[in-house]
């Protein structure tokens, strides 16, 4: 049974009674498309709530446009998010569950865990908002005959919104999609800037290496965020940046020192392939046998070190479910969860695959 499965995966009322905790961690059940379920982060809701709370405050950009920017803000993340699971899927991965983060990025797809698949997946949220941008651009340049009324500063107090209905709506869409992608592009973890310069690192550094290296990046970049949203908190923004710079922050943070407490042998490439047969001239065939034979056995002890020490992980964040509840969990935590549940269920595939061909 999956780590998903259990009872305590639905513990709604363990989250309810630690309110902060579920400011931080929680997220709200949406509905279920193209077999992805869809949920909202706890921080998107109160985005919403805040765009709303704020818009007839000095600064605030009015209640009409706050409940424009809500309704479109959802939808575009929603699009944003499609785009990483139909890119994991494209790699021959697979996407079950998004999570509707104010700033895109956090779909659960389970591209083969390599750094190209990984790229593609991260990369195709970002395409979505260019492509999104680039339909509203010229969308706009007809409406207004070569004016777009676009500002490139999504940051920017004073817009100039545009007459007509049709432009209002386009005009949004655009200046919402340009912001996120903005946003996103930033190398903070776990926006999908961090994500990138993360994965870009892998070709060279290796997993564990890049990871490090883009949370600590991370971690700068959104204590710099922090900082800006407390110097222009008075503005319809600031209190957004406060919001987002702290819990990158806490996520960052979290992440890089679990990682650090796991060590590097506890985070090792998986699914590659190995090319070091095509290095090699062809050998006698008994001494060929004999190097596939101490090939085999390194790999099948490192395969039991790492089944071992994923079992003890588990072991512990289920511990930790059990005294805590599911909502005390990190996101790497239930990332590993995930991870291992997929990897027990690949092994009971594989052995029933084996009784199969052996007529059992």
């Amino acid at each position: 049974m999956g780590w998903q499965d259990r009872s305590y995966y639905r513990d709604s009322s363990r989250g309810a009674s630690n309110p902060l905790m579920w400011l931080l961690t929680g997220s709200v059940p949406l509905f279920t498309a193209f077999g992805i379920r869809v949920r909202m982060h706890a921080s998107l809701l109160i985005l919403l709530l805040l765009t709303i709370l704020t818009a007839q405050m000095q600064g605030g950009m009015g209640m009409r446009n706050a409940l424009t920017f809500d309704f479109l803000l959802f939808g575009i993340i929603l699009l944003h998010e499609f785009g990483h699971c139909f890119a994991a899927r494209s790699v021959g991965g697979d996407a079950k569950e998004i999570l509707m983060w104010p700033l895109g990025g956090l779909a659960f797809a389970d591209a083969p865990n390599r750094a190209w698949p990984q790229l593609v997946t991260t990369a195709g949220g970002p395409l979505v908002n260019v492509l999104i941008c680039l339909v509203t651009a010229v969308g706009l340049v007809i409406a207004n005959r070569g004016d777009t009324a676009v500002s490139w500063n999504p940051l920017s107090s004073s817009f100039h919104l545009p007459d007509g209905q049709v432009a209002y709506f386009l005009w949004f869409i655009f200046i919402i999609s340009w912001g996120n992608l903005l946003f996103n592009l930033l190398p903070i973890f776990p926006m999908d800037g961090g994500r990138l310069l993360q994965e870009v690192l892998w070709f060279r550094l290796g997993y564990y290496r890049s990871m490090i290296i883009a949370l600590t990046v991370g971690i700068v970049g959104a204590a710099l965020m922090t900082v800006w949203g407390l110097v222009n908190f008075g503005s319809w923004y600031g209190g957004v940046l406060l919001f987002l710079g702290v819990s990158c922050l806490w996520t960052c943070y979290a992440t890089r020192a679990a990682m650090r407490a796991e060590g590097p042998w506890a985070f090792q490439d998986e699914d590659g392939i190995d090319y070091s047969a095509s290095l090699f001239k062809p050998d006698p065939e008994t001494h060929k046998h004999k190097k596939l034979s101490r090939r085999v056995i390194r790999r099948v002890k490192k395969r039991e070190e790492q089944e071992r020490a994923e079992q003890e992980q588990v072991d512990r964040i289920l511990a930790k479910v059990s005294a805590h509840g599911m909502h005390s969990l990190t996101w790497w935590e239930k990332r590993t969860l995930h991870k291992a549940t997929d990897h027990q269920r690949k092994r009971d595939t594989e052995v029933r695959a084996e009784m199969k061909s052996k007529g059992f």
